[in-house]
């Protein structure tokens, strides 16, 4: 049975998102459950052939981690899923002015953050997944709480808050990504049905000179190629470099327009695609 590699442990929203993608094309994998989303990342290629990686929250934005670790590792992402992340407070008190500790984890606190800056003189415990909060708060003194999915059983704890997510539209998108194949396969494939496509990429100019960024977005924009993201990540290599990840939303029907541009700007400023996948 095919394994994918999931961020867990069981009961996480990425948990929530790895079981929806099995349950909508039906297929028998294996989920494998990793603490951190580069343990994770990291199976993918080794006991994994695919891994389900959170990227973009509706309030918090990208996941910085996965977008470097998109681009470090050899790996293609073949499609995502978008799922509703709400939170809820748990905690071992009988009033919330009890709360000496709380347990939220890395992007949660971004998307509770006005709950979180209600609190006065509680400590803030940064963790790597909401169930890692959950299990922290759980055994935790009297004082100890978590932000925590909604949907998690409540019955360990004496004080439960339902809703402190900042907004109720809240969503977390994730990617399935894929290791590349061995054999040299390409990376990238032009999906096999019509329909909206999306294709992910990075730039990575090698030197930065003034109207860079404008000369590579007028490429796309000069054949009306939609970009719907733009995120800058340093090169970790010299002060003031970047690598620039876009997202294309396009249809079959533009594929090889969009291919033209790619090796455009490939000529210049070294063009990797993440993929093409549909909506």
């Amino acid at each position: 049975m095919e394994k994918i590699a999931v961020l867990g442990p069981e009961g996480t929203f990425s948990d929530v998102a790895v079981k929806k993608y099995m349950d909508v094309y039906d297929l028998p994998m294996e989920p494998v459950y990793h603490p951190t989303i580069e343990e994770a990342f990291h199976a993918i290629g080794q006991e994994c052939r695919y891994g389900v990686i959170p990227i973009e929250n509706t309030l918090d934005g990208y996941v910085q981690r996965t977008l470097d670790l998109m681009l470090e590792m050899d790996v293609s992402v073949v499609d995502e899923i978008i799922i509703p992340v709400q939170f809820a407070l748990v905690a071992n008190v009988s009033d919330l002015s009890e709360l000496r500790k709380l347990h939220v984890q890395f992007k949660a606190s971004g998307q509770c953050r006005n709950f979180i800056n209600s609190l006065h003189g509680v400590e803030i415990s940064i963790t790597e997944s909401n169930m890692e909060s959950y299990h922290k708060a759980r055994v935790g003194v009297d004082g100890e709480g978590a932000i925590v999915p909604i949907y998690v059983d409540t019955s360990d704890f004496t004080y439960f808050e339902k809703n402190v997510t900042d907004m109720d539209g809240n969503y977390t998108r994730f990617i399935v990504v894929k290791a590349d194949d061995k054999d040299g396969s390409p990376r990238l494939v032009r999906p096999a049905r019509e329909g909206n496509m999306k294709i992910p990429i990075f730039v990575s100019p090698l030197v930065d000179r003034p109207g860079m960024l404008f000369d590579i977005l007028r490429t796309f924009n000069e054949r009306r190629i939609n970009l719907v993201a733009i995120m800058s990540r340093p090169t970790k290599k010299i002060m003031g470099t970047y690598h620039f990840y876009m997202e294309i939303d396009a249809y079959t029907g533009d594929f090889d327009t969009i291919m033209e541009a790619a090796k455009l700007i490939d000529l210049k400023y070294n063009l990797k695609i993440m993929g093409a996948y549909l909506m």
